[in-house]
């Protein structure tokens, strides 16, 4: 029998899961700013200061990015304001709202489902491993914050269910729209919230004497204002991240393809789902598509997929009596539905932190079968099942607190990344920029090699390493990959405009002229691809041309003194001798003192007899 929960179980339950999730995640209390951090906190100047709130609920989440979450912005803000970027403080609040989500988590199956199931819910939720990416590094909090704002909704709207008279009511309307309104604020996952309300509604009713028609009838205000609430969501959001789906990107392997094609990619990668939430044994940061091959075509594999689900379902609905199965089961598909890629794709197949608003259905119909197992046979089966269930609840919190170091730094984070998805390009890629970025070269070229050698195709890694060998004047192995950068995306120009410096420098002045044509009737003449081109002319022995260049560039960026410099050299090799030394007084007067020593050294050798001018 389910028991009727008191107001001293509902603060019992959400301590205990509260304080089970903050011991599992104290660990991460000492981690830096790693990976993903560096860029939306560390290096993004807009959550630096508290000055202009407006610019915090209008700015991309990352820098430069299309995702709109202002409410993770405004909180990392204060944060920073409080710490000084200090990111001990960014840890701590990661631990205490995980101890709240987890203590909501207790409340919402509590009120659901009874007190035992609320608790085990609860604690299975603190300690599961799969979370350990939302709770252990600094920008997972957008994630928490989601959470709380999703939970407190449905526990308000479940409370309002049993509460008469309109003034508490209507107190508790509003206060489920502003938890609604700050969840979408940090993450767009709570636009699943009126489906989960509906399930909660379906559970309520199955406990009660009030059909499920009933209480949508009384409580039709909740759903209305939560459908209202993701409307403005969404026009605000296609006004600040381009478009109403917009997440940053789209996999290569859903370009093209309808619901049904994508549900049929996501068929097999749904199985690493349950992998993951039954069985955490390996975790990882990422799963790209090397490392979570996908299969587009339908065959042996999704059949074989298909089938684990069907006799899932079905286990479910024999099951459906039993406290959490079936509801449990219904806000797990409400959820997974707005990261499974089948209605908005996304831009990766798959992330461990995708699965921790699910993992709150998943926590709850667990605990019901824990407690249905529990409550049949022998006293001897009862006590297996409870000392199983322990036994998992302790496996699970270690794994969770050594996880949480893999957050320390980038050196531990980027090393554990490649050990843990070897064949992933995107782990290679991160440990190689970051060997580069700390001065370890041999490293940084090793790794970025093999991230090529995983994805031969990727534009932007090919013009990374090609940037790196020409800015080290290393042209032989630089030009094949910004010549195969170009030909993957023509909107490189910087790499269409390192890939004609080192064909220029390597004897290749023609087809540099030509990458340097192609690149123009792309991007037009801007000032960089006119200097690549006045150097360009010069490595050809033709003077008059590079001055013809840089004399247009000049009218263009009368103030900028390099271009002078430029100019003055060419028109001195061109005997042009006056309008070598008017480009070098232009350049002086322009200068900054620390570039009057390169003048003066170019003024020397236009007059010591090393030019034609004397």
């Amino acid at each position: 029998m389910t028991q009727v929960p008191t107001a001293r179980s509902y603060v019992v339950v959400a301590f205990i899961s509260a304080a089970v999730a903050v011991l599992v995640a104290l660990p991460s209390v000492t981690n830096g700013f790693v990976y993903d951090d560096v860029w939306i906190i560390e290096r993004h100047d807009v959550v630096h200061s508290l000055d202009s709130f407006g610019t915090l609920l209008t700015a991309p989440y990352w820098p430069g990015g299309v995702i709109w979450r202002p409410v993770a912005l405004v909180g990392y803000a204060m944060q920073w304001a409080l710490s000084d970027g200090n990111p001990l403080v960014f840890h701590v609040s990661n631990i205490l709202l995980y101890g709240i989500v987890s203590g909501l988590v207790a409340l919402l199956g509590t009120g659901l489902f009874g007190v035992t199931v609320g608790l085990i819910a609860g604690v299975l939720f603190a300690v599961h491993p799969v979370h350990v990416e939302v709770t252990a590094n600094a920008i997972g909090q957008a994630e928490l914050l989601a959470a709380v704002g999703f939970l407190i909704a449905l526990l308000i709207a479940l409370r309002r269910c049993s509460t008469d008279g309109a003034a508490p009511r209507a107190g508790l309307l509003v206060a489920a729209l502003v938890a609604v309104a700050c969840g979408l604020g940090a993450k767009e996952h709570v636009v699943t919230v009126p489906g989960a309300l509906l399930v909660v509604w379906w559970i309520a009713s199955r406990k009660g004497d009030r059909s499920l028609a009933g209480i949508v009838g009384r409580e039709w205000p909740v759903l209305a204002g939560f459908v209202a609430l993701i409307g403005i969501y969404l026009v605000f959001r296609a006004q600040f991240a381009v478009s109403v789906t917009n997440a940053g990107g789209v996999a290569a392997v859903f370009e093209q393809r309808s619901a049904l094609g994508r549900a049929i990619v996501m068929l097999p990668v749904s199985l690493r789902w349950l992998i993951l939430l039954f069985a955490p044994i390996h975790l990882s940061a990422d799963y790209s598509v090397q490392h979570l091959v996908p299969q587009p075509n339908f065959g042996a594999v999704h059949g074989a997929v298909a089938a684990v689900w069907a006799a899932l379902a079905l286990l479910v609905w024999r099951n459906r009596n039993v406290p959490g199965v079936l509801g449990g089961s219904g806000l797990f598909v409400v959820t997974i539905s707005v990261v499974s890629s089948i209605f908005v794709p996304l831009e990766i197949l798959f992330a461990e932190r995708f699965l921790f608003l699910p993992s709150v259905g998943w926590s709850f119909a667990v605990a019901g079968a824990v407690c249905a197992l529990a409550g049949r046979g022998s006293a001897r089966l009862r006590q297996t099942v409870w000392a199983a269930a322990g036994v998992g609840a302790m496996l699970f919190a270690v794994k969770s607190a050594q996880r949480a170091t893999v957050w320390r730094s980038n050196d531990v984070f980027f090393t554990q990344l490649v050990r843990d998805a070897p064949s992933s390009y995107r782990g290679h890629w991160a440990l190689g920029a970051y060997a580069f970025q700390r001065g370890d070269s041999a490293l940084g070229e090793q790794e970025l090699k093999t991230a090529i050698g995983l994805n031969p195709d990727r534009a932007d890694l090919l013009e990374q390493l090609g940037r790196i060998y020409a800015a080290a004047e290393r042209y032989g192995p630089a030009i094949p990959l910004l010549a195969r950068a170009v030909e993957l995306d023509s909107s490189l120009l910087q790499s269409s405009l390192a890939l004609a410096v080192a064909l220029a420098r390597t004897g290749w002045g023609q087809e540099a002229l030509e990458v340097l044509d192609t690149a123009a009737e792309i991007h037009g003449e801007g000032p960089g691809l006119l200097a690549v081109q006045g150097e360009v002319f010069k490595r050809l022995g033709q003077p008059q041309a590079a001055l013809d260049v840089f004399n247009r560039m000049s009218e263009q960026e009368p103030g900028l003194w390099r271009i002078h410099a430029m100019a003055a050299e060419a028109a001195a090799l061109s005997s042009r001798c006056d309008e070598a030394h008017r480009h070098l007084e232009a350049a002086l007067a322009a200068a900054p003192a620390s570039g009057r020593e390169e003048i003066e050294a170019l003024r020397t050798w236009v007059a010591n007899g090393n030019a034609p001018c004397k």
